[in-house]
């Protein structure tokens, strides 16, 4: 490279989204990439200073509001109500975005724009800039094509038969009619944005890059369909930063099992709560760790067999765990497979259901039914069962093959570092 390479991060500060751009950027910084910075909302200052990167506020002032997007009161699921409620709330912020990081680039721009793919107007501003864009997909099941099981519809199972190909087209068609209604209800906020139509002329997304897709996961975890040839698999990117965590509490004589819904579902985790402490009193030769997802706090809350800790640092400990109760999120599922842990999987809202059912297809785990004895029933199953740990150990090797950081780097030959900057 003639020079220093460098390259933008722009992602909300979502653990399920940050993180895995933290981990992409030490990844390539580690190989020699220096100039990279992050962007996002104050929510992601502490982990970006972790990590140590420079950090570029965006939206000063709104970051509750944009945690409240994703946070909200009630399930989404496939509501089209709530969904066009939580676009009108994104929307709203857009356009502030889109003026200050076009502020940001006429002052200082980078050589590539990588965005994460719920921010699509970073990388349409960049791509109006003339500056080179990437997406960042940690959710790769979202992409709509051409053929297969769409997402977005309670997480479907695949199917060969005549009944699956009739039932996933209509299942594509619906998704691409609710998106085509959505432009129009929104058709004056989305021209403000540079966005008359949300599908190019050859049918793909206008709000993910057509130059390269960076998938975050395992193309053997996904059910099959015809990629486009840009949607590149890069393996799954987990590793989080170091945030203060509770002393967890362990006994080595019994069975542990992580219980974990994530960051968000706040409506959700009351009623896990109580399910759990039941299920605990039914097992009591096994220790449950339930983490609340507030990330780095310290608080701890012991009730027999069952320890309430408001952050459990997985990524250090899953390890040690013999089962793990997860909501389907990307990072956890992804950990799961590094170590070979069976997954219960009780999806609550928006790609966790096809997550879950990516978990079951491919017997590495189970659905959980909100049931006490079902449940304790069922992580016998997990800790048992010898085709669950065959498939596991398939995975777990399967993720051994990819190197995200070796393959986004040797990508990284494609950008033109002699462009002249932007005055």
């Amino acid at each position: 490279m003639s020079r220093e390479l460098r390259i933008d991060f722009v992602t909300p500060p979502f653990a399920g989204h940050l993180y895995p751009a933290l981990d992409l950027a030490s990844r390539l910084r580690s190989r020699g990439v220096e100039g990279i910075r992050i962007l996002t909302t104050a929510g992601g200052a502490p982990p970006i200073a972790s990590a140590g990167f420079p950090f570029v506020e965006i939206l000063p002032g709104h970051d509750q509001a944009v945690w409240s997007i994703a946070n909200t009161r009630m399930q989404v699921g496939s509501n089209p109500m709530q969904m066009w409620r939580q676009v009108q709330k994104n929307l709203a912020l857009m356009h502030e975005l889109k003026c200050q990081l076009t502020e940001t680039w006429q002052a200082d721009a980078p050589d590539l724009v990588i965005a994460d793919f719920v921010v699509p107007v970073a990388g349409l501003t960049a791509k109006e800039m003339g500056i080179p864009w990437w997406t960042g997909m940690p959710s790769p099941c979202v992409l709509e094509t051409k053929d297969g099981t769409p997402a977005y519809l309670g997480g479907w199972m695949p199917r060969k038969d005549l009944y699956g190909r009739v039932r996933d087209w209509i299942g594509r068609q619906t998704v691409r009619t609710f998106k085509k209604t959505s432009a129009w209800l929104f058709s004056r906020p989305l021209a403000s944005l540079s966005i008359p139509s949300l599908y190019r002329a050859d049918g793909t997304e206008v709000v993910y890059s057509p130059e390269r897709i960076l998938a975050y996961g395992m193309k053997e975890f996904e059910f099959d369909r015809t990629w486009p040839d840009w949607f590149h698999f890069i393996g799954p990117l987990i590793i989080a930063p170091t945030l203060p965590g509770p002393e967890l509490q362990w006994d080595e004589t019994k069975k542990t099992v992580l219980v974990t819904l994530g960051t968000h579902l706040p409506w959700a985790k009351s009623q896990a709560i109580q399910l759990m402490q039941e299920v605990a009193s039914r097992m009591p030769d096994t220790i449950f760790h339930f983490s609340r997802g507030r990330m780095g706090t310290r608080e701890v809350e012991i009730r027999d067999n069952l320890h309430l800790y408001d952050f459990v640092p997985y990524n250090a400990f899953l390890h040690r765990y013999d089962a793990a109760i997860i909501h389907g999120g990307t990072g956890i599922t992804y950990t799961c497979i590094q170590h070979g842990i069976p997954m219960l999987v009780w999806p609550h809202d928006y790609d966790q259901f096809d997550h879950a059912a990516r978990i079951v297809h491919h017997q590495l785990g189970l659905r959980l039914k909100p049931q006490a004895h079902q449940i304790a029933q069922d992580l016998q199953t997990l800790i048992t069962s010898p085709e669950i740990r065959t498939s596991l150990d398939r995975y777990r090797q399967l993720y051994c093959n990819y190197d995200p950081g070796q393959m986004v780097f040797d990508a990284l030959s494609s950008i033109d570092l002699s462009r002249s900057k932007i005055a």
